[in-house]
């Protein structure tokens, strides 16, 4: 499960974070989802994935890409769809 926090961080457990083995990632919206991109070498740039208990889940802040939008942050759980064409962990910024 994804969540989105009121402060602007994205949550992914370790299960979705294994899709981004440099733990950095690019974050994009595209219409109503925001797409996660692996960055292939973490000198290349991107968001950093932080590690945020034992069990290996990891954050990010989105809140400077997202602040903007229409309704504001998105808040709550999502579930995410990986998208092998893309190569993207793609979230829906809407609850379903």
């Amino acid at each position: 499960m994804i969540e989105f926090t009121e402060k602007g961080y994205l949550h992914l457990t370790a299960d979705e974070a294994a899709r981004f083995p440099t733990n950095t990632v690019i974050a994009l919206v595209r219409g109503e989802e925001l797409w996660l991109m692996p960055v292939r070498r973490a000198a290349s740039g991107g968001l950093l994935l932080k590690q945020i208990n034992r069990q290996g889940d990891r954050s990010l802040y989105v809140g400077e890409l997202l602040r903007d939008r229409p309704g504001g942050l998105p808040v709550g759980k999502r579930s995410g769809r990986w998208d092998e064409r893309m190569g993207a962990l793609c979230i829906p910024l809407e609850p379903a």
